[in-house]
C-alpha cells in the first residue's frame, strides 16, 4: 500500500514536469519579441520537457513544451540579435555586431553539426558489444534468466520469469549526466517494457555521474518464459533546431 502511493506520488511529480514544460512553453512563446526573456523562458521550457519525457508516459504536454519552448528560444534569439546589433549600429561599431553575428552563426552550426552526429550515429549493437547510447557507453556484464527470489511474494507472475541483467554505464561526455535505471527498459521483440519493482543486490541506481565515472549494478525485468531476442533499450530526446523541433533517439543493445 505504501508502494502504491509512493508510486502515485512519483507519477504526480512526473506529471506535474510535463505540465510545467507545457505552460512555461506558452508563456515563452507569448514572450518570444522580449529580448532575453522569451529566450530564458523558451530554455526552461526545453529543459523541463527533456526532463519529463523521460519520467513520465504522458508524453504530449512534454513535447508541447519542447516545441514551444524550441521555438520561442529561436525567436527571442532573432530579436535579441537584432537588438544588439541596432545598439551596435548606433553606438558606430557595427564591425563588431557582424562579429558577434558570425560568431552566434558559428556556434548554432556546431550546435547543428553536434545533434546531426547524434543523429547519424550508430543505434543497435549486438550482443556482447559495448553499446554507445549517445553520452553513455553501456555493456551488459552478465544475465541471469528464470531469477527466483527467496520470497515467493516477489517471485515471476505465471507463465513469466524474471531476467537479472547486471550492467554498466560510463558517462564519456565532457560534463556530469544524470543516468537511472528506468533509462533502461527491455525491448521483446520489438516491444518494450520498463523494469520490475524487485531489487537484486546490487542494484543499479544511477544517478548524476560525472565524466568518465561508471556506475554498475543489476536491474531486473519480468518478461514471458522462455522469451527470446531480448534487447536493453534507451531513449533519448534532442533539440533539432534545423527542423524546428524535436527528435527521440532510440537505442538497443542485444543480451
Amino acid at each position: 500500500m505504501e508502494e502504491k502511493q509512493q508510486k502515485t506520488e512519483v507519477t504526480g511529480q512526473q506529471n506535474g514536469l510535463a505540465i510545467a514544460a507545457m505552460v512555461v512553453g506558452i508563456v515563452s512563446l507569448t514572450l518570444g519579441w522580449v529580448p532575453f526573456g522569451g529566450l530564458v523562458l523558451g530554455i526552461t521550457a526545453i529543459v523541463l520537457g527533456i526532463v519529463s519525457m523521460k519520467k513520465t508516459h504522458n508524453k504530449g504536454m512534454s513535447i508541447t513544451g519542447i516545441v514551444t519552448g524550441s521555438l520561442a528560444t529561436l525567436w527571442s534569439l532573432v530579436i535579441t540579435g537584432m537588438m544588439i546589433l541596432a545598439m551596435l549600429a548606433l553606438g558606430g561599431i557595427a564591425v563588431q555586431g557582424s562579429t558577434i553575428a558570425t560568431e552566434l552563426n558559428k556556434a548554432t552550426d556546431n550546435f547543428n553539426k553536434t545533434q546531426q552526429t547524434m543523429i547519424d550515429a550508430k543505434k543497435d549493437f549486438s550482443k556482447g558489444s559495448t553499446a554507445v547510447f549517445g553520452k553513455f557507453e553501456v555493456k551488459v556484464n552478465s544475465v541471469q534468466r528464470d531469477y527466483v527470489p527467496a520470497d515467493e511474494y516477489n517471485r515471476a507472475s505465471e507463465g513469466m520469469e524474471l531476467v537479472v541483467v547486471n550492467v554498466s554505464v560510463k558517462n564519456v561526455s565532457d560534463s556530469s549526466e544524470s543516468f537511472y535505471a528506468y533509462d533502461l527498459s527491455l525491448n521483446v521483440n520489438g516491444i518494450a517494457d520498463t523494469m520490475s519493482y524487485i531489487v537484486v543486490t546490487p542494484e543499479f541506481k544511477g544517478g548524476n555521474i560525472s565524466k568518465d565515472a561508471t556506475a554498475t549494478g543489476n536491474v531486473v525485468y519480468e518478461v514471458t518464459k522462455g522469451a527470446t531476442n531480448l534487447k536493453l533499450q534507451h531513449e533519448e530526446t534532442i533539440l533539432d533546431i534545423q527542423n524546428s523541433g524535436v527528435k527521440t533517439l532510440t537505442y538497443t543493445l542485444e543480451i
